[in-house]
C-alpha cells in the first residue's frame, strides 16, 4: 500500500513536471511583451540592478511572462547567457543581436534599442488597424451590395433583354474575370515556387527591391547590420575576428550573409566599394566610413550614430507608408462602385436599343 502511494505521488509529480514544460513551450512572447520587457530590463540595469535581480523583479510586475522568465532564470543559473535563455522565444536575428551585445558589454543599450523598435512596431500596427477599420466597414457594405445585385438585380436585367445576343457583354465580363483570376493564381504560384528556391541572400536582395515597402526593408537591414558591426568594432574586433564570430551563426541570419560576402571578397581580392552595389541591404555609407582610415573604436562610434539615424529613417518610412493605406483602399472602393454602375447601366442601355 505504501509503495502504491509512493508510485502515485511520483506519477503526479511527473505529470506536473510535464505540464509545466508543455506550458513553457506554448507561452508566446509577443512583440508588445518583448518591447515592454526589454525597456523595463534596460531601466533596471541602468539603476544598478543585477541581471538576476532584474529578472526576478520583472516576474513580479509582468506575471504573464513567468513561464518564460523562469526558464531564462534556470539558464542563467546554469551559467548560460541571457540570449541563450531567450533563443527559443525570439527570432534568430534578435537572438544574435542580444548575444553580440552581451558578449561585448553593450546589453543595456541594445535592450533599449530593441524595446523601442518593438514598441514602435506595435504602435504602428495599432495605427494600421485603426486606419483600416472604416475602409473595411465600407468594403463589407459594398460586398453586401454586390451580393444583392447578383441575387436580385442581375436576373431582372437579364429578363428585360429583348435580343438573344444582348447578354454577350455580361458573359464576356464573367469570362474575363475568370481568366484574370486564373492568371493571378498561376503567376502567384510560380512566384512562390521561385521564392522558395532562392538563397537567403537573394531573398534579402529581392525584398530591398519590392515596390512600396522595399525602402523600409533596406533601412531595417542597414540599421541591424551597422548597429551590430558598431558593437563589435567598439570592442576592438578586427575584420578577421568579425568574420570568424559571425561565421558560426545560422545561415538565415543577416550577419552570416554579410560575413559570407566579406569572405568572398577577401578570397577573390575584389574591392569592397565595387561589389557593394550588388547587395542593397549593405548601406553605401559603410564604404565611406571604412575608407576614412580611423581606428576601429572610432569607426564603431561613428557606425553607432549612423545606426541611430537609420533607425529614425526606418520609423519615418513606415509612418509614410501608413499615410497611403486609406487613400489606396478608397480608390479600390471607388473602382468597384464604378464597375457596378457600368454592370447595371450597360445592360439597360442594350435593352433600350433593342426596343428602339
Amino acid at each position: 500500500m505504501r509503495g502504491h502511494d509512493t508510485l502515485s505521488r511520483q506519477w503526479r509529480r511527473l505529470r506536473l513536471h510535464l505540464k509545466r514544460q508543455h506550458g513553457t513551450k506554448t507561452v508566446k512572447f509577443s512583440a508588445a511583451e518583448q518591447g515592454r520587457w526589454f525597456l523595463l530590463l534596460h531601466d533596471l540595469l541602468a539603476v544598478g540592478f543585477s541581471l538576476q535581480h532584474a529578472l526576478s523583479f520583472t516576474k513580479t510586475v509582468m506575471p504573464g511572462l513567468i513561464p518564460i522568465l523562469s526558464d531564462v532564470e534556470r539558464q542563467l543559473a546554469a551559467g548560460e547567457m541571457l540570449a541563450t535563455g531567450l533563443q527559443k522565444y525570439v527570432s534568430q536575428d534578435l537572438y544574435y543581436q542580444l548575444r553580440l551585445a552581451e558578449q561585448h558589454g553593450a546589453l543595456p543599450q541594445t535592450l533599449s534599442e530593441l524595446g523601442t523598435l518593438r514598441m514602435t512596431a506595435v504602435r504602428q500596427r495599432r495605427k494600421l488597424r485603426s486606419l483600416l477599420q472604416y475602409p473595411l466597414i465600407l468594403l463589407g457594405m459594398l460586398a453586401m451590395v454586390v451580393c444583392g445585385l447578383i441575387i436580385f438585380v442581375y436576373p431582372e436585367l437579364h429578363s428585360w433583354q429583348a435580343r438573344p445576343g444582348s447578354d454577350r457583354w455580361q458573359t464576356l465580363t464573367i469570362n474575363l474575370g475568370i481568366y484574370l483570376l486564373t492568371c493571378l493564381l498561376i503567376v502567384g504560384g510560380l512566384h512562390w515556387y521561385r521564392w522558395r528556391r532562392l538563397s537567403p541572400c537573394q531573398q534579402m536582395i529581392r525584398r530591398c527591391h519590392w515596390l512600396i515597402v522595399g525602402r523600409s526593408y533596406r533601412l531595417y537591414y542597414s540599421y541591424y547590420l551597422t548597429s551590430n558591426l558598431a558593437g563589435m568594432l567598439r570592442h576592438g574586433l578586427s575584420l578577421q575576428e568579425i568574420i570568424r564570430v559571425t561565421n558560426q551563426y545560422g545561415k538565415q541570419s543577416l550577419l552570416y550573409q554579410f560575413s559570407a560576402i566579406i569572405r568572398q571578397l577577401v578570397a577573390e581580392g575584389e574591392q569592397f566599394d565595387r561589389v557593394i552595389v550588388r547587395y542593397p541591404f549593405i548601406p553605401n555609407e559603410l564604404v565611406v566610413f571604412i575608407n576614412k582610415g580611423i581606428t576601429l573604436e572610432e569607426l564603431g562610434d561613428e557606425l553607432t550614430v549612423f545606426a541611430q539615424l537609420q533607425f529614425k529613417r526606418l520609423v519615418c518610412s513606415i509612418e509614410r507608408l501608413l499615410v497611403w493605406v486609406q487613400p489606396m483602399i478608397f480608390v479600390l472602393i471607388a473602382t468597384v462602385i464604378v464597375t457596378l454602375y457600368l454592370s447595371i447601366l450597360l445592360p439597360i442601355y442594350h435593352s433600350l436599343q433593342g426596343v428602339a
